[in-house]
């Protein structure tokens, strides 16, 4: 009664679409034929029904995919298995598989999980974030019932980011980097995801900083100069950069140090170490001693230059120009000289040994005088002159205090050293004091009357006593001392009274005016104006003229000096009276003898004198005398000799009494100037004993003469020279030997060769000024063998000089023979390896350097590219324009370089013929052979992911789906290599839009996932699947944006837009052709084009393309299509029908194109049909209640037969297992299981149809998946273990050019009911969109097959 159920059903919708009555009554006699064709299959195969008891239990729908948190602790409950068994059974709940058994454990009873082992996410980073585990459940009557469970780690911030690359170092030249240029970029990276893997860059300090802003970074890494560096102030910068990541609540971070070294330029002059130079040193210093060490510095601190030092505007100081040392140059006298004195000393730098005036820098250094305790006090008269003695004239009894006597007093010391006390001595000093006792440096001391009762001219006429004067806060304590005589005056009572009558005076004849002779005084013993005397010379016109006498003091000095001459005159005689002052007066005699003055110059007997030496001789070489007319026997006639000039080096003394020359140390003639000729002029010197001495001046020419006492002396002691092979009758080298002696007969000088010539070689010696060398020749009657005799020969030349005891001089002359350039250079075969260039290298960059080898030592080599050739990345030839500028070699060096851009996707390896040429090859060929350097492009992501259809997709899907199912395929592919050429797909956007709705963004993993899989085509292909909680009972159109992302780093991107349309079945329009689906699907845009035109203002869109077989014709093929408005409504077919019926133009392409009919599941049967109907479907009934009653005799026997004879007829299949994904158009073994190969037992559980003749022959079926299977496959293999399919469904799209087949199949009841729908006329359709058999019928033979959803008229 079921099957007479579902196939009334069929016929009410097959009959809706026939167009006229006979067409009905043909379709009802076929639907007879195949109706008891069931019959008698079901009878032949004894087919019975099979009554479950009890029913394994069922995991929900939700049991797919878990979301753990990666930092859940542990025993923290994350989800419960949920199953459901329709018997009411206690259940079991299990896990299985290590991840399982690592991470979690399960409650058998109630199914709650919880944690195990904390997960990290990081783990499975390279499988999107997840992992697959078993979940079971038991009932304890039926098999334990597996399915896999996903789970999917969510991502928690809980890694920092970490730097690549460390340590970070970067040069940075000073005042030479443009501000704003990248000097350095860091790299962190985050093993976290999303924002919490994001990583941004700050600066956080750097050292030194100066409060200024020097360097910034930006948020990718990239580290910017934003100011000048100065090596002055700073060589080396510390910058603390912080990576962190954006991760919420708290952000993790990680700091390191980069360090950017500032490279010096030289734009600074030198620098000295102190700003400021003062020195403080005592007067007494010796000459050359250091004082003040001054020291300067390249002020560019990385390049240090050397420093010279040289010193400005003094005589007194010298700087060493190396060291910077300051020193004395000459005696120093505070006295005489400014206390504090200013020099200024210049440093210069060195640059390759020459002073830069250009980088120069000056300094200044005060220097201070100390004073140094070297000078006494002294007193001075008030005339000014220093002296010793004083007088004064006091009346009797002068009052006490009264000031008798004017002092100055000096000491020209500073300071403490300046300091001194006076005070009074004798025994007559206590009649007076010093109007102040202390004096410092100078002051006027007043000698004063301190008691005046000593003044009694009647007891003492005068008083006598001392002033002293002496340091007080020295060590030396330098004192001076003054005699002081004081008269005392009374009334006039006496005669004036010399104290004799005779005086004998001697003055120097070369006394000056005013100069005192003696002082003669009388004595009166008056006091008052009376006893005061007065003195007066009496004699000659000449004496007087020459001589006077002070009328006070009674002084005697020289009156006119010109007149005193001891040669002419040496005695005057002249009175001397003293008269006082009343008149009266006394007379004495006075003889003045004149002493002799040094007032005579020494006159050399001869006006020159010469002398002879032979060098290196010491001995007396002349005399010279000199005579002096002054006084015989005193020191003003007494001459001492000395050598003042000529003698620089000090070779010669004289004897200061005689005059005789001698020699001291040895002589050398040819350290002497050659200007001299031999000839040393010495200036003599007379000089007599007088004060001051007289003196005179004589030349002394000393001639000395030659020795031979130098022998000859070659510049090195060693030569090396090298000789061609080849060489003849030429000069091969010339030596030459210098004698230092001066005369011709000891200077020159003749050659030989000593030794090691072995008869190869002779010296000859120049003539004339060329006897000082000497050539070397090749002897002529040999030739030198550079494959037979010595490479090398050490020759000893030997020069000997002409003197009278000859001396001889030697060297070495090295001469190695040199091979003539005869042979051809060879390439270094480990130089024409394989090599790797990247794709778009820097122009001029060197790739490797081809090496040659030239036994020639004067090969002068020159490499060059012969050919070029393109490979691909099999090894074959391509067109050599492609790859031909790519690279060059460098003619001297050899060095490979790129000449042009390098493009890897054109050419994937180039094969260059090189060759190597000597340029100085005489005698041979010189070139090498051909070389070989096969160059491989290494691959850069340079190329972006490129999909394989440029236009935006279009595809429907209807609305009863599940979990999993695949809406379309991508395929993309890059043609860049390697990582930089996979590719990874992701929805990067999903907008949902509803007729009459505004769009509704969705986020990227609410509804759907792409998993990405490398096909067969090696194309890359993105499976854009449907998430469990798609809500597909809102009918509109998904907008995804799929994105391409290849490995490379950085990735391209690229994006695909797929629009998908939520359909229901029975708004399809389906179009039967008669061709192949082949042939249909090339006509599919044309098809497209013309349904697209007929119906204006839609968009079409290809469901699938089955192949549909009859009895009549078996080229045919069905078309499913939807037709969707610019809103996003999809058109009713009823309605597209009717425009297209209309539209004769686009009707008559058409059917032009094969089209046989038109049909859809809104069509109705008409009422004048259904009468025939019935009565075809009465007869059927009955045949079909027979069929049952006998279906239902012997079930267990039929059932285990029919086993076996399934089990027999797979094990002969020869069909392959195909995946239902890649190949679609293939034949099913009735039920068997997809993984039959791989160990899995097939499942019974759905009525197979199979031919009547068992036909399972592979031109008619190949072994393929089952569809009915409702286990897991429990022994995947681990690679495809994301890829198991849910149990009872299974998801497929083809793909055929722009095409996409989009189905899902229902429950196996859904399937069995509308399997009894099917035209059993011979005709057999796809059972699923993913299942397809095709097969010409034989005779006698029909196919049945099972599982189409719906089916309508026009299936057929």
């Amino acid at each position: 009664m079921l099957i007479f159920y579902f196939l009334i059903k069929f016929l009410n919708q097959r009959c809706s679409c026939l167009k006229t009555v006979s067409e009905m009554v043909a379709e009802q006699r076929k639907i007879l034929q195949c109706f008891s064709a069931i019959c008698f299959i079901l009878i032949s195969q004894k087919s019975v029904l099979i009554w479950s008891q009890n029913l394994a239990p069922t995991f929900m729908a939700n049991m797919t995919v878990v979301r753990v948190t990666e930092d859940a602790p542990k025993g923290t409950s994350v989800f419960r298995i949920a199953a459901e068994d329709k018997d009411g059974d206690p259940l079991l709940y299990g896990l299985e598989g290590e991840l399982a058994s690592v991470y979690f454990t399960v409650n058998s009873t109630s199914g709650d999980v919880t944690i195990k082992e904390a997960i990290d996410r990081e783990i499975y980073a390279n499988s999107n974030d997840h992992f697959g585990i078993t979940i079971t459940v038991d009932d304890g009557l039926n098999a334990l019932v597996k399915k896999t469970l996903h789970i999917f780690i969510e991502d928690v911030n809980d890694n920092a980011p970490a730097f690549k690359g460390l340590p970070y170092q970067a040069d940075v030249a000073e005042q030479n980097e443009e501000v704003g240029m990248e000097i350095f970029k860091v790299f962190a990276s985050d093993s976290d995801r999303g924002n919490n893997g994001s990583v941004t860059y700050e600066i956080l300090e750097f050292i030194p900083s100066d409060n200024v802003e020097l360097f910034e970074i930006s948020k990718n890494g990239s580290v910017f100069l934003k100011g000048q560096l100065e090596f002055a102030r700073a060589s080396i910068y510390q910058v603390l950069v912080k990576a962190v990541d954006q991760g919420k609540p708290e952000a993790k971070y990680s700091t390191t140090r980069l360090i950017i070294n500032v490279i010096d330029i030289p734009n600074k002059p030198p620098e000295y170490l102190s700003s400021v130079y003062h020195v403080r040193i005592p007067e007494n210093l010796p000459v050359n001693t250091v004082i003040i060490t001054v020291t300067a510095i390249d002020g560019d601190r990385g390049i240090n230059n050397p420093i010279t030092y040289s010193i400005n505007g003094t005589s007194t100081f010298k700087v060493d120009n190396v060291t910077g040392k300051v020193t004395t140059a000459s005696m120093l006298d505070r006295e005489n000289m400014e206390e504090l004195i200013t020099i200024d000393i210049t440093a210069f730098e060195l640059v390759n040994g020459i002073k830069d005036l250009s980088a120069t820098a000056t300094t200044t250094i005060t220097i201070l005088i100390l004073d140094v305790n070297d000078n006494k006090p002294i007193f001075y008269s008030m005339h000014g002159t220093s002296t010793d003695t004083f007088r004064a004239i006091v009346p009797e009894e002068t009052a006490n205090g009264m000031p008798i006597l004017h002092i100055f007093a000096q000491d020209l010391d500073q300071g403490n050293n300046g300091t001194f006390g006076a005070f009074l001595q004798g025994p007559d000093s206590t009649a007076f004091n010093l109007n102040r006792n202390i004096v410092y440096n100078e002051g006027m001391l007043t000698i004063q009357v301190a008691n005046s009762e000593a003044l009694d001219f009647e007891r003492n006429d005068f008083l006598q006593f001392q002033i002293f004067a002496i340091e007080l806060e020295t060590k030396e304590r330098f004192s001076s001392f003054a005699n002081i005589r004081i008269v005392i005056t009374d009334r006039n009572d006496n005669r004036p009274v010399f104290n004799q009558d005779y005086f004998m005076l001697e003055v120097p004849e070369d006394s000056t005016n005013g100069y005192n002779v003696t002082c003669i005084t009388a004595t009166d013993a008056d006091s008052a104006h009376f006893g005061e005397i007065t003195y007066q010379l009496f004699g000659s016109d000449s004496v007087l003229q020459t001589f006077d006498v002070d009328p006070v003091f009674g002084v005697f000095f020289i009156k006119n000096k010109t007149l005193l001459d001891r040669e002419t005159r040496p005695q005057f005689f002249v009175t001397l009276q003293a008269r006082d002052g009343g008149g009266l007066t006394t007379n004495a005699q006075i003889r003045i003898s004149i002493s002799d003055a040094n007032d005579q110059v020494p006159v050399f007997q001869g006006n020159s004198y010469s002398g002879f030496i032979k060098e290196n001789e010491v001995k007396n070489i002349v005399q010279v005398q000199a005579f002096d007319r002054d006084q015989a026997n005193s020191p003003n006639s007494e001459i001492t000799y000395t050598i003042i000039d000529g003698d620089l080096v000090k070779y010669f003394i004289i004897n200061g009494s005689n005059g005789v020359i001698s020699v001291v140390k040895p002589l050398d003639r040819e350290s002497m100037d050659v200007s001299l000729n031999g000839i040393i002029n010495l200036i003599v010197q007379a000089k007599d004993g007088g004060n001051p001495a007289l003196s005179s001046t004589v030349q002394v020419a000393i001639t000395v003469e030659d020795v031979n006492d130098n022998g000859p002396v070659f510049n090195q002691s060693t030569y090396f020279v090298a000789v061609p092979e080849d060489q003849q009758d030429r000069c091969v080298f010339e030596v030459r030997a210098l004698d230092s002696d001066v005369t011709d007969s000891n200077r020159l000088m003749t050659y030989r060769i000593e030794d090691g010539a072995r008869g190869q070689f002779i010296i000859s010696t120049g003539r004339g000024e060329l006897q000082q060398s000497a050539c070397i020749h090749v002897t002529p009657e040999t030739r030198l063998d550079y494959d037979g005799g010595p490479r090398k020969y050490r020759l000893t030349v030997a020069a000997i000089d002409f003197g009278f005891d000859p001396n001889t001089g030697y060297t070495t002359i090295q001469v190695d023979i040199l091979d003539a350039n005869d042979e051809a250079p060879i390439l270094i075969g480990s130089s024409l390896s394989n090599v790797f260039a990247n794709e778009n290298g820097i122009i001029n960059t060197t790739i490797v350097t081809i090496q040659a080898f030239d036994p020639d030592t004067d090969a002068e080599l020159h490499f060059f590219i012969r050919g070029t050739e393109c490979l691909d990345e099999k090894g074959r030839k391509m067109n050599s324009s492609l790859c031909k500028n790519w690279f060059q070699l460098t003619e001297r060096s050899g060095s490979l370089v790129y000449s042009g851009p390098v493009d890897r996707e054109s050419v994937q390896a180039v094969l260059l013929r090189v060759q190597v040429v000597d340029y100085n090859t005489v005698h041979s060929s010189n070139m090498s052979e051909e070389g070989h350097v096969k160059i491989i492009i290494a691959d850069e992501n340079d190329n972006a992911p490129i999909f394989s259809g440029t236009e935006n997709r279009k595809v429907v899907v209807l609305e009863f789906v599940t979990e999993g199912l695949e809406v379309a395929v991508l395929e993309a592919t890059d043609r860049d290599a390697g990582k930089n050429g996979a590719i990874t797909f992701h929805i990067g956007e999903v907008n949902f839009t509803v007729p009459g709705a505004s769009p509704v963004n969705k986020t990227t993993t609410e509804s759907f996932y792409v998993q990405t899989s490398l096909n067969s085509k090696y194309m890359w292909e993105g499976s854009l699947r449907i998430k469990n909680h798609l809500e597909l009972s809102l009918k509109g159109c998904w907008k995804i944006k799929i994105v391409a992302v290849d490995g490379g780093k950085p990735s391209n991107t690229v994006h695909h837009l797929l629009e998908v349309y939520v359909v229901n079945g029975s708004s399809k329009l389906q179009l039967v052709f008669d061709k192949l689906p082949g042939t249909v699907l090339l006509m599919e845009k044309q098809i497209l084009s013309i349904l697209e035109a007929a119906v204006p203002g839609t968009n079409v869109v290809v469901s699938k393309v089955l192949p549909a077989i009859k009895t009549s014709n078996l080229k045919r093929t069905i078309m499913d299509i939807y037709f969707i408005d610019d809103k996003g409504i999809v058109v009713n077919p009823d309605v597209i029908r009717g425009e297209i019926e209309k539209n004769v133009s686009a009707l008559t392409s058409l059917i032009d194109l094969g089209l046989r009919a038109v049909g859809s599941l809104s069509s109705h049967l008409k009422s004048d049909n259904k009468a025939n109907l019935h009565r075809v479907i009465s007869i059927l009934a009955v045949a079909n209640i027979t069929s049952v009653a006998l279906a239902v005799l012997l079930p267990v026997y039929i059932r285990q037969r029919y086993q076996r004879k399934l089990k027999a007829a797979s094990s002969i299949s020869v069909a392959q297992l195909t995946s239902v994904k890649r190949n679609p158009m293939v034949f099913d073994v009735p039920g068997t299981n997809m993984y039959t190969t791989e160990g899995s037992n097939p499942i019974w559980n759905k009525t197979q149809f199979i031919e009547v003749t068992s036909c399972f022959n592979e031109d008619t079926c190949s072994d393929q998946q089952s569809l009915n299977s409702l286990d897991d496959n429990p022994i995947a293999d681990e690679k495809d273990y994301f890829n198991i399919r849910e149990p009872n469904t299974y998801k497929y799209q083809e793909k055929r050019g722009n095409v996409f087949f989009i189905s899902a199949q229902k429950s196996d009841s859904e399937n069995s009911h509308e399997a009894t729908a099917h035209n059993f006329l011979s005709i057999a359709l796809a059972s699923h969109e993913e299942r397809k058999c095709v097969g010409k019928p034989k005779s006698g033979k029909m196919i049945n097959l099972l599982n189409n959803r719906r089916l309508n008229g026009t299936d057929l």
